[in-house]
């Protein structure tokens, strides 16, 4: 599939060209492999991932084949798969890679013009794209430390963006960064706000999604041949004890 016509599909979520959603916004599933790297709504996927159906094996939402492991913004795909950490410009351009749940991700900062506001603001994309609190809640380990918060209320961002560059630069399987933190409640959201109603039917067509994957529904086959199986023994049993009893009824000694 070429790259003009993955942008010009829609998303599975939003049903909005692929094209139209911004890349900070874009999510990109596992793109490193050649039947994957497809794309979809970063906010809807991770919502599905976490809310809708947290502790499953989630597939990508677009070829129902790829177990979903490693999901990319759309700035920072490009430079995961080279193995770039920055951008041209390294004050602007930098991406921070983390481990949250059974998912590894790969986010870019916002443009900026000063270094310090990138830096400061890799614990807001975390927290914005996960939907955690920073300031409540959320932590960050590396190599089973807490390194945020800090108990001596230093900044740990420019930490964070070194570790995660490091770990792109190598092309580690896996980040070295584990953030944990509770999901603030919130609803799948597309452009402007969204009815009780709306958010109720994606959560319909998400379930809908989720029973029609190859997984789900090889399942469902083998849980229904099995159940009419069994059903059938215990029928045909019965029946045979029940025919047995008519023709040779139980003989009474005389006493």
């Amino acid at each position: 599939t070429t790259s003009s016509s993955a942008d010009a599909a829609l998303c599975p979520y939003t049903l909005k060209p692929i094209s139209s959603i911004d890349k900070s916004e874009l999510a990109v599933i596992n793109p490193e492999e050649s039947e994957c790297g497809h794309k979809c709504s970063l906010p809807h996927l991770i919502s599905y991932i976490h809310d809708a159906s947290a502790g499953s094996t989630h597939s990508c939402p677009v070829c129902l084949q790829s177990k979903v492991t490693v999901v990319c913004d759309g700035n920072a795909a490009d430079r995961v798969l080279r193995g770039e950490p920055h951008g041209e410009n390294d004050a602007q351009e930098r991406v921070v890679c983390l481990r949250y749940g059974p998912i590894h991700y790969y986010l870019s900062l916002q443009s900026t013009s000063s270094r310090i506001t990138a830096t400061s603001c890799a614990l807001s994309r975390i927290g914005v794209v996960l939907g955690v609190d920073v300031k409540h809640g959320m932590k960050i380990i590396h190599n089973g430390k807490i390194i945020y918060p800090d108990k001596t209320n230093n900044d740990v961002s420019e930490k964070i963006l070194s570790i995660s560059s490091l770990d792109i630069a190598k092309k580690r399987k896996k980040p070295s960064l584990v953030v944990i933190g509770i999901r603030k409640q919130r609803q799948l959201y597309s452009q402007g706000s969204k009815s009780n109603a709306a958010a109720g039917v994606q959560g319909v067509i998400f379930a809908i999604v989720g029973m029609l994957t190859p997984r789900a529904l090889w399942s469902n086959m083998s849980w229904g041949i099995g159940w009419t199986i069994n059903t059938s023994k215990s029928l045909l049993g019965a029946l045979y004890l029940f025919a047995k009893s008519m023709l040779y009824p139980p003989q009474h000694r005389d006493e």
